[in-house]
């Protein structure tokens, strides 16, 4: 709405000090119940800024939860997110009401919103926030470096303002995590002993090196050592490596990245772990693609083979089974089929019989059965 009378614009600037002089423009929000907010813009004060972008900037919540619906629209607004990683199921009152003060004095300079830490424990690690303590806090930013709040820091107002702060005037460091040296041994040398010779261990550190190399097609797994899931499928994809080796397509490589380890790269993006992706020789470009299939050996070597760049042939249908394994499977298969058609012909002499019996089937007529 737009006020022009002169008395209402008194009113509104003498008695509830809504702004200083005019022409100024008045954002009131409203989402919730008894918390109504105000934010006010002296046109001739934004010089800098297109009033459209100021106000998009300000028709959120102060502090909101990040969803599918909103995420896009924050995206939107090119601001720094500082995201608050929450247990749900816990009272959070206090680390909210901390929270919220401290955005109050940063609209339009970085947008505060809060995620379940649970659901979205992989967004959680993807800013540098490996461990599983919650509440936890970091930033999401633009150019992708990490900026999370100490795990050891108490998060109340003070400590999430001095965070703010240090951000704004460039006195944080960005984080960069990448897996030591010994590490990276450690992970090679139990592959090994696992069985998956051959598979690479990347760290953030080497990614560009391996994974980026155009002379290959790169396999990548990215999971978290530590979770459950991870260790249940560790059997199949250990399989896989071993099949590949076995067939020595050379123009496949298969690696492994740990995000509690290393930085997630840019332009890596998923939902859940673990999470298999293939860089293609000729397009390392994103979005990268990834496996959606059946997290089993055969599916995982079929689905690289349709889009590795570098077209290769298996020498069989069974490209998951050794020879020995695939003559079993051969004699099971020819077992099974035998048996089959042993129980169709017995079916077929029961039905043939019981027709005769019942007189609606000459003898002469039941090969035409």
């Amino acid at each position: 709405g737009v006020v022009k009378d002169k008395k209402m614009n008194n009113l509104f600037r003498m008695q509830y000090k809504w702004f200083k002089k005019t022409p100024s423009v008045v954002i009131f929000r409203n989402f919730d119940e008894g918390d109504q907010d105000r934010d006010t813009g002296i046109m001739t004060e934004l010089p800098d800024q297109r009033l459209q972008d100021w106000i998009a900037t300000r028709t959120v919540r102060i502090v909101d939860e990040i969803t599918g619906h909103n995420f896009a629209y924050y995206e939107s607004l090119k601001l720094p997110m500082l995201l608050l990683f929450v247990d749900k199921e816990r009272d959070n009152k206090e680390v909210f009401k901390a929270f919220k003060a401290v955005a109050k004095n940063y609209q339009g300079k970085i947008s505060f919103a809060y995620l379940d830490g649970k659901q979205y424990a992989t967004r959680k690690i993807a800013l540098g926030l490996v461990d599983d303590a919650l509440p936890a806090m970091g930033f999401n930013t633009l150019s992708g470096q990490l900026y999370p709040f100490p795990s050891w820091k108490r998060l109340e107002q003070k400590t999430i303002k001095e965070h703010v702060e240090d951000f704004l005037a460039g006195r944080l460091k960005p984080y960069v995590a990448s897996a030591s040296e010994e590490d990276v041994k450690d992970a090679a040398s139990q592959a090994l002993k696992d069985g998956a010779e051959g598979l690479v261990e990347i760290t953030k550190h080497t990614f560009q090196e391996i994974v980026m190399d155009e002379k290959h097609d790169v396999v990548v797994l990215f999971y978290n050592q530590y979770a459950q899931v991870t260790k249940d499928f560790w059997p199949y994809f250990k399989k896989t490596v071993e099949r590949f080796k076995a067939l020595e397509i050379s123009s496949l490589k298969i690696g492994r990245y740990e995000v509690s380890l290393n930085q997630i790269p840019k332009d890596v993006e998923f939902e859940t772990l673990p999470a298999i992706f293939m860089f293609p020789a000729k397009d390392k470009n994103p979005p990268y693609k990834q496996f959606s299939g059946k997290a089993k050996v055969r599916p995982i070597m079929l689905w690289a083979q349709d889009v590795a760049s570098i077209k290769f042939a298996f020498p069989n249908d069974t490209p998951h089974l050794d020879e020995e394994q695939r003559k079993a499977y051969l004699v099971q298969i020819k077992e099974r089929d035998e048996r089959v058609a042993a129980e169709r012909a017995a079916k077929k002499k029961e039905r043939i019989a019981k027709l005769q019996k019942d007189g609606e089937l000459p003898s002469e007529s039941k090969d035409e059965l």
